[in-house]
């Protein structure tokens, strides 16, 4: 069985994630983890090309202009319908400072 991704995390969020995404600890360990891309990247069409719903950004410029969006802002999506039967849930938190010691 094929798994995709149906959650993202971006940068640090508040909320633990198996709140957000799970129906408790069991339920994200099993099944909600490995559905889960975490990432720092805010421009949503380089996700979703990332993650490989599309194949390209300007694909999605195309046909989903509605979805050229930066996720700029502490946020909680729910059921964002990205493809024909295809949705996702995003949590937004800050920014991930990965130089430490500067």
């Amino acid at each position: 069985m094929i798994t995709y991704i149906e959650n993202i995390v971006i940068g640090k969020i508040e909320a633990r994630e198996e709140d957000l995404f799970a129906y408790g600890i069991d339920d994200w360990l099993h099944n909600e983890y490995a559905k889960t891309y975490f990432t720092n990247e805010r421009f949503l069409p380089k996700i979703l090309v990332e993650i490989g719903i599309y194949p390209s950004i300007s694909k999605i410029r195309r046909n989903k202009p509605e979805l050229m969006i930066e996720l700029d802002k502490k946020d909680f999506i729910s059921k964002l319908k990205v493809a024909k039967k295809r949705y996702l849930w995003i949590a937004v938190g800050d920014t991930i400072n990965y130089n430490r010691g500067e």
